[in-house]
This record gives structure tokens, sequence and C-alpha cells, in this order.
């Protein structure tokens, strides 16, 4: 495909998708991922526990996500295809979609579970949090680029949401350990 028909909307349908689907995906995998680990760190289970359900929590994770994108872009397709007259620059492509949004859910996972493979307790929670709060950030300012909107916005947007959900993982977490332990 030519840059002066992507420039004209002609396949920036699929491109868009993959943007999204990836969008998707390394946000999920931060804010999944933190959640999951700040919720056995809060329970005040063992450093090693921490890592194990960390690493199962993106292999897992990135599986389900791809294969949900997979299977979610795949029925759009099929969905737009059966009401016709679907051209094929309209059309978005699963596999890229599938790709996107895994690959990118495992870079996420990486960035709260990176602090408890180099250290753990206390210092692992402070640096997870922070590093995850930063990236969250980031990520949804750099979208800004794409988006044309306020950087502040959406980085403090994709900052709020997971980063609430992170915190509220970790309370939860932290009473499931007081009461189960």
């Amino acid at each position: 495909m030519s840059t002066s028909e992507r420039g004209n909307g002609r396949g920036s349908i699929d491109h868009a998708n993959t943007i999204r689907a990836g969008v998707f995906g390394v946000q999920d995998g931060i804010v999944s991922t933190f959640g999951l680990i700040m919720g056995v760190a809060g329970a005040q289970i063992s450093a090693e526990a921490v890592v194990i359900a960390g690493i199962a929590g993106v292999v897992s994770g990135a599986l389900s996500m791809g294969a949900g994108e997979y299977v979610s872009v795949r029925t759009q397709r099929e969905l737009l295809e059966a009401g016709a007259q679907v051209r094929d620059h309209e059309n978005v492509n699963p596999f890229r979609a599938a790709f996107a949004n895994a690959g990118l859910f495992v870079a996420g996972g990486l960035v709260p579970l990176t602090p408890f493979l180099l250290t753990s307790g206390r210092p692992a929670v402070i640096s997870s949090t922070i590093v995850s709060a930063l990236v969250l950030y980031v990520t949804g300012a750099a979208l800004t680029r794409l988006t044309k909107r306020s950087p502040w916005r959406s980085g403090l947007r994709m900052l709020v949401i997971g980063g609430g959900s992170g915190l509220l993982a970790y309370l939860v977490g932290t009473a499931l350990g007081s009461i189960v332990g």
C-alpha cells in the first residue's frame, strides 16, 4: 500500500486497529501484572511467590489477550463481510492485532515485574509502583503524537485508570493476607 493511500485513509483502519490493540496490550500488561504482583506482595507472601505469580500472569495474560484479540478482530471482519460491500482496505488484520496486543502485553507486564526480579520486599514494591506509574503516564502522553490530544491529559488518564487498579489490587491483597494468613 502506498503512502498516498495511507494518507487518504485507505489502509489506515488496519494501522489504527493495530495501534489500538498495542495500546490495549501495553496498558493491560502493566495494570494486570502490577495488580497481580501487588496483590500477592500486599498479602505478605514470599518474594519467590510474587515473581512466580508475575511471570505466570504475564504469560497467561499475553496468551489470553492475543487469542482474544485475534478472535474479536476475526469476528468483526466476518460481521463486516456478511454485511457485504467491505473493501480490502477497510478490513483489519487479526494476526497483526493479536501480535501487537500480546507482544505489548508482555512488554507492559515486564515493567512492574522487573523490580521484583532484581530485589524484593518494600524496595521492589516502591520501585515497581514508581516505574509502572511513570510508564503508564509516558505511554498515555506519547500516544498524543498520533491522536493530537493534550499529552498531560492523556498521560494522566492512563495513570489514574491504571494506577487506581493497581492500588485497589494491593489493598485487596493486603486484606486477604490478613484474613487468610
